[in-house]
């Protein structure tokens, strides 16, 4: 499977789900953070790619077992 799952802290805690075409990024408190997105899609994602952010932890790893 095309996905990826990085494991670190920060904004670079994300997986990408290659299939959906979707980032998913794990933000415990989500702003002023999120306001980074849009700029991190545009240098390492292609412009058909959508962000989806979580503050969940659960819901964080319910997306990596897609992984």
């Amino acid at each position: 499977m095309n996905n990826k799952y990085n494991n670190s802290e920060g904004l670079s805690n994300y997986i990408v789900l290659k299939e959906e075409k979707e980032v998913i990024f794990y933000l415990h408190n989500p702003y002023p953070d999120c306001l980074e997105i849009p700029d991190i899609m545009k240098q390492r994602f292609p412009s058909d790619y959508k962000s989806i952010v979580v503050n969940s932890l659960d819901e964080f790893k319910k997306y990596g077992e897609k992984v």
